[in-house]
């Protein structure tokens, strides 16, 4: 199998960067999330769409596509919504929404001009309405509409919805979530399966993975240009075989995972071993990401732990990423079962 990008995924990738290197100094990296003007350029290009369905607009493109954008995220240590907003959120109301919802939710999501969350919690129905409490919701202060689930059900909720209160949490990345507090709110049920559900968090998490292997690898790339750089006892510490060995290692993981990652992507999104395979990548990603970042700390020393390197703050978003929706162990142990 080629796992090489197509010349479109390429120009792709190549978009993005450029997006991002305008829009994000090097500096700048992850201190933050994007400023709302860039993410509304990044709508504009068209790069929020490339995997959402064209009955919606979209690009029609699959897993391999949003990895391509998910990933370049990954190595600028940009937050984004991208993940859970537009490959979890957008594209399940995209697939299973009337066209009046999907035009009103959809549509401004993947210009950059308005933003869906996805909502997991203790919650159900009753008269039509919903009461329960979803206590983490990524990029739910601010987001215009969610789409609230259970194992089997998925809401549709406006953001000004009577009976839905949120309170705002500020994660260790500097992203904002809320609580969300359903009180005899109004929703609208969307016709879901289980499966449909499940795929629509394997997209997410699929995305949060590549994240973290672009992360990875810019993590790496910084590392190895300090220790060339960082001299002890009068030569460089890249010379030390103890840091040597820690760089293999970290190369190792990351290659791991981008393999997994690419396995998962290669998969069809409605073929029978889709989620498993996704579940694989975050089992392993997850993981190997934290490593990865805690060596580049390490290897940095005192400073690595400081807001003034990427390397602190590509630490704390790998912290956040490796939580959503379970965490690695968490994933080992549903593949296992």
């Amino acid at each position: 199998m080629d796992f090489r990008f197509s010349d479109e995924q390429a120009l792709l990738r190549d978009m993005v960067q450029r997006v991002l290197a305008d829009g994000i100094p090097a500096a700048d990296a992850g201190k933050h999330p994007m400023p709302a003007a860039d993410w509304h350029a990044m709508g504009g290009l068209g790069i929020l769409a490339v995997a959402l369905p064209e009955q919606v607009g979209g690009m029609g493109g699959g897993p391999a596509d949003a990895i391509v954008v998910a990933e370049a995220l990954g190595a600028a240590v940009a937050i984004t919504p991208f993940a859970e907003g537009i490959l979890g959120a957008a594209d399940l109301i995209a697939r299973r929404a009337t066209a009046d919802q999907a035009t009103r939710w959809v549509s401004p999501a993947a210009e950059g001009r308005a933003s869906v969350a996805l909502a997991e919690g203790d919650v159900v129905e009753r008269d039509g309405m919903l009461h329960g409490r979803c206590p983490l919701v990524r990029w739910g202060a601010d987001a215009e509409a969610f789409v609230v689930i259970t194992a089997t059900q998925a809401w549709l909720v406006a953001g000004d919805a009577t009976g839905l209160a949120r309170a705002a949490i500020r994660l260790a990345d500097g992203s904002i979530a809320a609580t969300l507090t359903l009180d005899g709110c109004a929703a609208t049920a969307l016709p879901v399966t289980a499966d449909d559900i499940e795929r629509a968090v394997a997209m997410a998490q699929l995305g949060y993975v590549a994240e973290m292997v672009g992360m990875m690898a810019t993590l790496i790339d910084l590392t190895v240009d300090y220790a060339q750089q960082r001299r002890q006892f009068g030569m460089p510490i890249a010379t030390f075989q103890v840091v040597q060995h820690k760089l293999a290692r970290m190369f190792i993981r990351l290659e791991q995972s981008r393999s997994l990652l690419l396995k998962a992507a290669a998969t069809p999104r409605d073929g029978p071993d889709f989620v498993r395979h996704v579940i694989g990548a975050k089992a392993y990603g997850a993981d190997a990401a934290q490593h990865v970042a805690e060596e580049a700390v390490h290897l940095h020393g005192g400073m690595g732990v400081t807001d003034e390197l990427v390397v602190g703050r590509a630490l704390r978003r790998i912290m956040v990423l490796t939580h959503v929706f379970g965490r690695a162990d968490e994933a080992r142990q549903r593949l296992a079962a």
